[in-house]
């Protein structure tokens, strides 16, 4: 079982980032922030990794075009809690891509996920409009 974590993607304003940091910090959830150099590898291995680079970071190292947040391990109510606290501290700001790690998407890179969140969002969109 995958203990519980979140990664944070592309976070540049501090005030944002302490506010985000903080929420989880009052629910007793860690947090890692990953590094642009790190964003080629693996998500499952981010959660593995002590926040250290090990010299062998991914080829792509370019800049995400969104923040991202990645919950790892959380179950369904304290997911929904988290979100909640998330979107009711103005500071914390919008968050268009969150993401639940599975079994599917363990191996895949930040970019390879924000551009399927991103294709998500577009669909979720369209389907609204129609």
């Amino acid at each position: 079982m995958v203990q519980e974590k979140v990664l944070l993607f592309n976070f540049k304003e501090e005030s944002q980032l302490k506010a985000v940091r903080t929420t989880l910090f009052l629910m007793q959830i860690p947090e890692r922030i990953v590094q642009r150099e790190e964003y080629g590898k693996p998500l499952k291995g981010l959660l593995k990794e002590d926040g250290r680079s090990d010299g062998k970071a991914g080829l792509m190292c370019r800049e995400l075009d969104g923040q991202m947040l990645v919950f790892a391990g959380l179950g369904g109510e304290r997911l929904e809690s988290l979100l909640s606290l998330l979107r009711s501290n103005p500071a914390c700001g919008r968050i268009p891509y969150k993401a639940v790690l599975t079994e599917m998407n363990q191996d895949w890179n930040a970019y390879v996920l924000l551009e399927e969140l991103k294709r998500e969002h577009k669909a979720m969109c369209e389907g609204s409009q129609g």
